[in-house]
C-alpha cells in the first residue's frame, strides 16, 4: 500500500510540476507579447551572459586592470606632458580617474606625483613597453565582448593586441582632445554672457549646470557604443549597439553613484579586514562591477541582433558560437 501511495504521490507531484511549468510558460509568453519582445531579449541576454561565463570574464578584466592601471597612467603622463603642461595633464588625468574609478583618486594622485618626477628617465623603448603592458586590460575586455556575439569568430593574438592598443591610443587621444577643448572653453567662457538672464556669465547659469552633467553621460555612451560596434569580429548595426550602450551607460552611472555613496557613508569597512590593501580591494570590486555592466551591455546588444536578424543568419551564428564558446 505504501509503495502504491508513493508512486501515486510521485505521479501527482510530476503532474503538478508540469502544470505549473505550463502556466509559467503561458504567463511568460503573455508578458513577452505585452512588452513587444523586450522580456525575451533580456532573458536571452542573461542566458548568453551565463553561458559565456561573463562573470569570470569580468573577474579577469578586473585582474588585468589592476596591473594595467599604473602603466596606462604613466603612459598618459609621459605622452601628455610632452604636449601640455604637467599641471594640466595631472588635473585632466585625475578628473578622468575620479569619473571612471571613484575609489582610486588618492591612490592615483600619490603615484602620479612620483611619475611626473621620473618621467624623463624613461626612454622610447620603456614607454612602448608600458604601452604594451597597459593594453592587457583592453585585450581582456576585447576578448570577452567578442564572446557575446554568436556569429563572431575569435581574434588571433596579434589582432587582439593591436585592437587593445588602438583602444588605449584612442583613450589617450580623447583625453588630450578633451583637455585642450575644456582648457580653451573655460578661458573663453568669462567673455560671454546671457542677456536674457541679466548679463550673467554663461557658466553660472542653469544651462551650464545641465551641460556639465550631460557631457560625461554622453562621452560614456559614445564609448560603449563604439566598443559594442567596433570590437566584435562580425558586422554590428548601430541600432543593435545603441540599446546595449544606453543600458550600460545608465547602469554604470547608477553603480558609480551607489558605490560612491557606500564608500562615503562609512558602511565600508575594508580597512578593518584588509588593512592598507583596503583601497586596492575596493578598487578591484568597483572595476569588477563595472566590467559586469560593460559585458552585459554587449550581451544585450547581441541578444537584440539575435531577435531581429533573419533566421538563416541566426542558425549560422549559432553554429559558429557553439564552436567558439566551449565549456
Amino acid at each position: 500500500m505504501r509503495v502504491g501511495r508513493s508512486k501515486g504521490s510521485f505521479m501527482l507531484n510530476e503532474r503538478t510540476k508540469k502544470s505549473l511549468r505550463l502556466k509559467a510558460q503561458t504567463r511568460y509568453r503573455r508578458v513577452n507579447r505585452w512588452s513587444q519582445g523586450i522580456l525575451g531579449i533580456f532573458v536571452e541576454a542573461v542566458k548568453s551572459f551565463s553561458h559565456a561565463r561573463a562573470a569570470e570574464g569580468a573577474a579577469s578584466v578586473a585582474y588585468y586592470a589592476l596591473f594595467s592601471l599604473f602603466p596606462l597612467l604613466f603612459f598618459l603622463v609621459a605622452i601628455g606632458s610632452s604636449i601640455l603642461k604637467s599641471q594640466q595633464v595631472q588635473q585632466q588625468v585625475l578628473a578622468f580617474v575620479t569619473e571612471a574609478l571613484p575609489t582610486a583618486r588618492d591612490l592615483v594622485q600619490k603615484n602620479m606625483e612620483h611619475m611626473l618626477e621620473i618621467r624623463g628617465t624613461v626612454g622610447l623603448v620603456g614607454t612602448l613597453g608600458l604601452a604594451w603592458s597597459a593594453t592587457a586590460v583592453f585585450n581582456a575586455l576585447t576578448h570577452n565582448i567578442n564572446r557575446a556575439w554568436r556569429n563572431a569568430g575569435g581574434h588571433n593574438f596579434l589582432r587582439g593586441r593591436l585592437m587593445a592598443l588602438g583602444i588605449a591610443g584612442s583613450l589617450i587621444g580623447l583625453l588630450m582632445i578633451l583637455s585642450l577643448f575644456f582648457t580653451t572653453l573655460f578661458n573663453l567662457l568669462p567673455q560671454f554672457s546671457v542677456p536674457l538672464l541679466g548679463d550673467v556669465s554663461i557658466y553660472r547659469t542653469w544651462l551650464w549646470s545641465i551641460l556639465t552633467r550631460l557631457i560625461p553621460w554622453l562621452l560614456l555612451y559614445l564609448t560603449f557604443l563604439l566598443l559594442y560596434w567596433w570590437i566584435p569580429n562580425t558586422t554590428v548595426k548601430w541600432s543593435e549597439a545603441h540599446w546595449g550602450a544606453l543600458m550600460a551607460t545608465f547602469a554604470w552611472e547608477v553603480n558609480r553613484a551607489s558605490f560612491t555613496w557606500y564608500l562615503n557613508s562609512g558602511l565600508a569597512r575594508y580597512q578593518l579586514v584588509y588593512g592598507s590593501l583596503g583601497v586596492v580591494v575596493a578598487l578591484m570590486l568597483w572595476i569588477y562591477l563595472s566590467s559586469l555592466i560593460a559585458l552585459f551591455g554587449a550581451h544585450l546588444s547581441a541578444a537584440i541582433a539575435h531577435h531581429t536578424r533573419p533566421k538563416k543568419e541566426k542558425k549560422e551564428g549559432l553554429a559558429r558560437y557553439q564552436t567558439y564558446i566551449k565549456p
